[in-house]
């Protein structure tokens, strides 16, 4: 029976809308959720570029936080293997699993940081979907 069930969570494709809502400034706001936690959040990819220094290892400010729709492709729950996926210009993107944070989010909800086009940070949400 939970064999069964496994499979067909494994096939769902869940969708997760982020409610925080764009910052319009580079700094967060005072009251936000979590600020310190995101504030220190590291590129999940820092290894694989040893130039990066100071403010680069961090995965963004406020101002980079994309407010969209998530979407993933369950493969057993584990990180990397499940694939993830968000709503930028009117498609689905990939997003890279080397750009995927180790820890979940403390607050329960998705974060996307993005520059210039491209995915910086992902952190997923705690607690699953």
């Amino acid at each position: 029976m939970q064999r069964g069930w496994a499979a067909a969570v494994a096939a769902a494709v869940v969708l997760f809308a982020s409610n925080d809502g764009r910052a319009h400034d580079d700094k967060w706001p005072h009251d936000f959720p979590n600020k310190a936690w995101l504030e220190s959040l590291q590129r999940p990819d820092n290894a694989q570029h040893p130039y990066r220094r100071d403010q680069s290892l961090l995965c963004c400010g406020a101002a980079d936080l994309v407010t969209t729709q998530f979407r993933v492709e369950y493969a057993g729950g584990s990180h990397p293997d499940d694939r993830w996926f968000a709503w930028v210009g009117n498609e689905w993107i990939k997003i890279p699993p080397e750009k995927i944070v180790a820890d979940h989010s403390p607050d329960g909800r998705p974060y996307l940081f993005m520059l210039a086009g491209t995915v910086q940070c992902f952190v997923r949400p705690k607690g699953g979907l």
